[in-house]
Protein backbone atom coordinates (compact mmCIF):
# COMPACT_ATOMS: atom_id res chain seq x y z
CA UNK A 1 0.00 0.00 0.00
CA UNK A 2 2.77 2.07 0.78
CA UNK A 3 3.52 2.69 -3.08
CA UNK A 4 0.01 3.51 -3.53
CA UNK A 5 -2.24 6.70 -3.53
CA UNK A 6 -5.08 6.41 -1.57
CA UNK A 7 -7.37 9.00 -1.24
CA UNK A 8 -10.17 10.38 0.52
CA UNK A 9 -12.77 13.05 0.91
CA UNK A 10 -13.30 15.03 3.46
CA UNK A 11 -15.82 18.21 4.41
CA UNK A 12 -14.41 20.58 6.38
CA UNK A 13 -12.13 21.57 8.43
CA UNK A 14 -14.21 24.53 9.13
CA UNK A 15 -17.90 25.31 9.46
CA UNK A 16 -18.85 27.66 5.90
CA UNK A 17 -17.27 25.76 3.06
CA UNK A 18 -17.39 22.03 1.97
CA UNK A 19 -13.88 21.18 0.57
CA UNK A 20 -12.73 17.42 -1.21
CA UNK A 21 -9.12 16.73 -1.16
CA UNK A 22 -7.50 13.44 -1.91
CA UNK A 23 -3.73 12.50 -0.62
CA UNK A 24 -1.01 9.51 -1.30
CA UNK A 25 2.23 8.91 -0.16
CA UNK A 26 4.14 11.07 -3.02
CA UNK A 27 1.61 13.32 -3.71
CA UNK A 28 -1.69 14.82 -3.16
CA UNK A 29 -4.53 16.82 -5.42
CA UNK A 30 -5.67 20.26 -5.72
CA UNK A 31 -8.83 20.58 -3.43
CA UNK A 32 -12.18 21.39 -4.65
CA UNK A 33 -14.60 23.49 -3.10
CA UNK A 34 -17.89 21.83 -3.07
CA UNK A 35 -20.86 24.45 -3.10
CA UNK A 36 -24.24 23.05 -1.45
CA UNK A 37 -25.24 19.21 -1.26
CA UNK A 38 -22.69 17.06 -2.76
CA UNK A 39 -24.95 13.79 -4.56
CA UNK A 40 -23.13 11.03 -6.54
CA UNK A 41 -24.15 12.95 -9.65
CA UNK A 42 -21.72 16.27 -8.46
CA UNK A 43 -19.35 14.14 -6.65
CA UNK A 44 -18.56 12.59 -10.24
CA UNK A 45 -18.87 15.25 -12.39
CA UNK A 46 -16.93 18.19 -9.97
CA UNK A 47 -14.53 15.68 -8.36
CA UNK A 48 -14.20 12.30 -9.80
CA UNK A 49 -14.18 12.95 -13.76
CA UNK A 50 -11.92 16.43 -13.05
CA UNK A 51 -9.11 15.75 -10.55
CA UNK A 52 -9.67 11.79 -9.63
CA UNK A 53 -9.46 10.11 -12.66
CA UNK A 54 -6.30 11.90 -14.58
CA UNK A 55 -4.58 12.28 -11.03
CA UNK A 56 -5.37 8.38 -10.87
CA UNK A 57 -3.94 8.07 -14.32
CA UNK A 58 -0.89 9.56 -13.82
CA UNK A 59 0.09 6.80 -10.79
CA UNK A 60 1.43 3.65 -11.90
CA UNK A 61 -0.35 1.92 -8.99
CA UNK A 62 -3.40 2.94 -6.71
CA UNK A 63 -6.06 2.06 -4.40
CA UNK A 64 -8.79 4.64 -4.25
CA UNK A 65 -10.43 4.96 -0.92
CA UNK A 66 -13.13 6.77 0.00
CA UNK A 67 -15.77 6.43 2.58
CA UNK A 68 -19.23 4.36 2.82
CA UNK A 69 -21.19 8.49 2.40
CA UNK A 70 -24.11 8.35 -0.39
CA UNK A 71 -22.73 9.91 -2.81
CA UNK A 72 -19.70 7.40 -2.80
CA UNK A 73 -21.85 4.18 -2.75
CA UNK A 74 -24.74 5.06 -5.34
CA UNK A 75 -24.60 2.57 -7.87
CA UNK A 76 -23.68 5.18 -11.04
CA UNK A 77 -20.41 6.26 -8.31
CA UNK A 78 -19.55 2.45 -8.26
CA UNK A 79 -19.49 1.65 -12.08
CA UNK A 80 -17.61 4.36 -13.12
CA UNK A 81 -15.09 2.90 -10.63
CA UNK A 82 -15.17 -0.26 -12.37
CA UNK A 83 -15.58 0.88 -16.06
CA UNK A 84 -12.50 2.62 -15.50
CA UNK A 85 -10.61 -0.38 -13.46
CA UNK A 86 -9.72 1.45 -10.24
CA UNK A 87 -9.40 -0.55 -7.22
CA UNK A 88 -11.39 0.17 -4.30
CA UNK A 89 -9.79 0.01 -0.60
CA UNK A 90 -12.85 -1.67 0.95
CA UNK A 91 -13.80 0.60 3.74
CA UNK A 92 -15.59 -0.49 6.81
CA UNK A 93 -18.20 1.38 8.66
CA UNK A 94 -17.47 4.00 11.22
CA UNK A 95 -13.62 3.65 10.78
CA UNK A 96 -11.79 6.68 10.76
CA UNK A 97 -8.72 5.06 12.78
CA UNK A 98 -8.10 3.34 9.25
CA UNK A 99 -8.50 7.04 7.36
CA UNK A 100 -4.91 8.53 7.21
CA UNK A 101 -6.15 12.02 5.81
CA UNK A 102 -8.16 12.57 9.12
CA UNK A 103 -4.53 13.47 10.38
CA UNK A 104 -4.02 15.36 8.01
CA UNK A 105 -7.07 17.60 8.04
CA UNK A 106 -6.20 18.00 12.35
CA UNK A 107 -2.90 19.35 10.71
CA UNK A 108 -5.16 21.86 8.25
CA UNK A 109 -6.94 22.81 11.15
CA UNK A 110 -4.28 23.49 13.44
CA UNK A 111 -2.70 25.45 11.12
CA UNK A 112 -6.25 27.84 10.75
CA UNK A 113 -6.74 27.86 13.96
CA UNK A 114 -3.39 29.90 14.42
CA UNK A 115 -4.58 32.77 12.13
CA UNK A 116 -6.19 35.71 13.91
CA UNK A 117 -8.57 37.15 12.84
CA UNK A 118 -11.02 34.33 12.06
CA UNK A 119 -12.00 34.12 8.20
CA UNK A 120 -14.57 36.60 7.30
CA UNK A 121 -15.96 35.25 4.27
CA UNK A 122 -16.11 32.12 2.52
CA UNK A 123 -13.96 33.00 -0.17
CA UNK A 124 -11.18 34.15 2.69
CA UNK A 125 -11.49 30.80 4.37
CA UNK A 126 -10.85 28.47 1.33
CA UNK A 127 -7.93 30.48 0.64
CA UNK A 128 -6.96 29.80 3.82
CA UNK A 129 -7.83 26.26 3.53
CA UNK A 130 -5.68 25.64 0.36
CA UNK A 131 -2.81 27.89 1.72
CA UNK A 132 -2.88 25.21 4.78
CA UNK A 133 -3.27 22.22 2.74
CA UNK A 134 -0.83 23.38 1.00
CA UNK A 135 2.01 24.23 3.58
CA UNK A 136 1.60 20.65 5.49
CA UNK A 137 5.07 18.95 4.13
CA UNK A 138 4.56 15.57 2.53
CA UNK A 139 6.86 14.14 4.48
CA UNK A 140 4.22 14.30 7.53
CA UNK A 141 1.67 12.81 4.87
CA UNK A 142 4.19 9.80 4.17
CA UNK A 143 4.40 9.48 7.84
CA UNK A 144 0.56 8.95 8.14
CA UNK A 145 1.07 6.15 5.17
CA UNK A 146 3.85 4.77 7.48
CA UNK A 147 1.86 4.87 10.96
CA UNK A 148 -1.52 2.56 9.32
CA UNK A 149 -0.18 -0.62 10.09
CA UNK A 150 -0.13 0.48 13.90
CA UNK A 151 -3.63 2.09 13.60
CA UNK A 152 -4.86 -1.54 11.80
CA UNK A 153 -3.15 -3.60 14.81
CA UNK A 154 -4.82 -1.38 17.37
CA UNK A 155 -8.01 -1.42 15.81
CA UNK A 156 -8.16 -5.64 15.26
CA UNK A 157 -6.80 -5.74 18.75
CA UNK A 158 -10.13 -3.13 20.39
CA UNK A 159 -11.97 -5.93 17.93
CA UNK A 160 -13.21 -2.88 15.60
CA UNK A 161 -13.64 0.04 18.10
CA UNK A 162 -11.54 2.88 18.49
CA UNK A 163 -7.69 2.41 18.41
CA UNK A 164 -6.48 5.94 20.69
CA UNK A 165 -5.43 7.04 17.08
Amino acid sequence: MLNSCVMHHHTGPATGIMVWGGIGYHCRTPLVRIAGTLNSQRYISEVLEPVVLPYLQGLATAIFQHDNARPHVARIVQRLFVNHQIELLPWPARSPDLSPIENLWSMVSQRLTQITPPAATPDQLRQRVEAAWSAVPQEHTRSLFESMPRHEAAVISNNGGYSGY
